[in-house]
């Protein structure tokens, strides 16, 4: 076998050092971007603040959208506009996808029993074809996962999508025109109250391949799989 030019073995190894060199500065950063994230959003994606969503195992292609809307100032937010206005695409992937990997864990929170009890009318109305399993699971990849996340923050939310001061594309305003705000209101208790363990939700990064809207999202799944 012909021996390698000392040369070209120099060239390899200074290569393979800038990569790691890359990689290690590629890891740094991304931490650092997270501890920005954690030092609202709690540990792990986990918030104990009232109006602040908890964002671990979210859907990544929702919370990646969720990110872009906020840097461009669709989506109204001072504080995660100032966070997301710098950031290139490929870190706010990177952030999506960390989240999206942790365990999906909310906080048991008081929600009306009895709002909740009514909510659930109006989920299996007119929420259930794109939340799927109670807020478990979802129809498509950036729909967000519902099930036990804050309720001040969803009423928020939700307030600022009636009052037509933020705008959520997949959200059709004409559905939401056939209920009250109050039957609205009883559908976000009926949310908030699951009880849900991280095993119970079926997020897409558990399940790629699944309930995708847009092809920029689509993971394929396995060989295997595709071919049962």
């Amino acid at each position: 076998m012909a021996q390698r030019h000392p040369m070209l073995r120099l060239a390899a190894a200074l290569l393979i050092i800038a990569c790691a060199g890359s990689h290690a500065q590629d890891a740094v950063r991304r931490d650092g971007l997270v501890a920005v994230c954690v030092a609202c959003h709690g540990a792990a994606g986990i918030a104990s603040a009232e109006e602040i969503p908890a964002i671990a195992g979210q859907n990544e292609a929702y919370l990646y959208e969720s990110l872009k809307n906020f840097r461009e100032g669709n989506r109204p937010s001072p504080q995660m506009r100032g966070i997301a206005r710098e950031l290139p695409d490929a870190e706010l992937r990177e952030l999506a996808r960390h989240f999206a990997r942790q365990p999906y864990v909310r906080s048991v929170q008081a929600a009306d029993p009895a709002r909740a009890e009514r909510g659930k009318e109006v989920y299996v109305r007119l929420c259930q074809l794109c939340h799927l399993d109670d807020g478990k699971s979802t129809t498509y990849a950036d729909y967000p996962l519902l099930a036990g996340q804050s309720l001040p923050y969803m009423l928020k939310e939700m307030k600022l999508i009636l009052d037509k001061r933020r705008r959520v594309e997949i959200i059709k305003h004409d559905m939401l025109e056939l209920v009250s705000r109050p039957q609205i209101e009883d559908a976000i208790h009926f949310f908030a109250g699951q009880r849900v363990s991280p095993e119970q939700v079926s997020n897409t990064t558990r399940d790629p391949g699944k309930r995708t809207r847009h092809s920029r999202f689509r993971t394929d799944p396995p060989a295997d799989d595709a071919a049962e």
